[in-house]
Parts: structure tokens; C-alpha cells; sequence
């Protein structure tokens, strides 16, 4: 499977594809060479590198399981990890003004499943904090830090799409 048929099946939002964990693995292993350096071609698009923002999302997933089991340390007190404008996706959300024209509602909505997912990563490391990790663990894998998750990555896929496709391309679907 090549990186646009990896990247539409998320923007579809394909049922049984709601681990992003895996998904984002195996998008890695599916999407074809890598550069000599590491870096996969045609993936930056506006500023953003999509192959390492959807990455970032399987990572975090990771770090924040690790965190809740005890097994790790956070970078960052949960009220910070709440805020979306911070981490290098955000401050490209926030910054992504050239992009509005046509693709105004893919970042928006973009914008507002990464805020969501922020919230929900809070949400389970003050669970965490309070002691209540059986409760923390239900909320990432199955609770609104999963949809957000999710949600996010189909996003930055149906945004990297419209933004590598030719305007009003028959497969585009807004």
C-alpha cells in the first residue's frame, strides 16, 4: 500500500482502524523508501512534516501509556500538556493562515480534534496523578484521548491529501 492509499484510508476513516498505535506503524512500513537521511519525499507540505506529526501521534500514545503504568516521567505537568498551542503541531495549526483558502475547514476542523486530544491527554495524566490508573489506562485506549487521537491523524491525512492534490480533483471529497 503506497503513502496516498495509506493516507485516504485514514481520511475515510476505514472501520478497524482506530489504533493509532498500529496504524501509524504500519503507514511507516507500507509508504515506500526513505531518503537517504531518513526522510520520506514529498511528505512536507506548508511547513509540516505530515509523516512525522502522524508519528508524533503513535509516540504520544506510547509515552502517555508508559507515564500512567509508572514507567516513565512527564516532560511536562498535565495544565501544560492541555494546551494546544505548544507542541509543533499546534503552533503550525495556529500559524497556518496561507492554508485557509480552500482548506480552511480541513484545518479548522484539524485544529479541533488536536485541541480535543489535548484536553484528553490532560485529563488522563491528572487521573494518573490522582492515583486512578486503572481509570487513566480505560480513557487512552478506549476514552476521548482515542477518538481525539484518531481523529487527528485522519485529519492531518485528509489535509496532506488536499494539499498535494490539483484543485477540484474528482477524488476530493470536502
Amino acid at each position: 500500500m503506497g503513502m496516498f492509499a495509506w493516507l485516504r484510508k485514514h481520511a475515510q476513516g476505514v472501520p478497524g482502524a482506530n489504533d493509532t498505535a498500529l496504524d501509524a506503524d504500519s503507514a511507516f512500513a507500507e509508504a515506500g523508501p526513505q531518503t537517504r537521511f531518513g526522510l520520506r519525499p514529498g511528505a512536507t507540505v506548508s511547513g509540516l512534516d505530515f509523516y512525522q506529526a502522524i508519528d508524533f501521534q503513535r509516540r504520544w500514545k506510547l509515552r502517555l501509556a508508559a507515564y500512567v503504568r509508572g514507567e516513565a516521567r512527564a516532560r511536562q505537568p498535565w495544565r501544560d500538556i492541555a494546551r494546544d498551542d505548544r507542541c509543533e503541531l499546534g503552533r503550525w495549526l495556529y500559524q497556518a493562515g496561507s492554508l485557509q483558502g480552500r482548506n480552511a475547514v480541513l484545518v479548522q476542523r484539524l485544529r479541533e480534534q488536536h485541541a480535543l486530544l489535548h484536553h484528553a491527554a490532560a485529563e488522563i495524566m491528572r487521573l494518573a496523578d490522582a492515583g486512578q490508573r486503572d481509570a487513566a489506562l480505560q480513557a487512552l485506549r478506549q476514552g476521548d484521548f482515542a477518538h481525539a487521537s484518531h481523529a487527528t491523524v485522519a485529519g492531518l491525512s485528509e489535509l496532506f491529501i488536499a494539499l498535494n492534490e490539483p484543485a477540484g480533483e474528482p477524488g476530493r471529497q470536502h
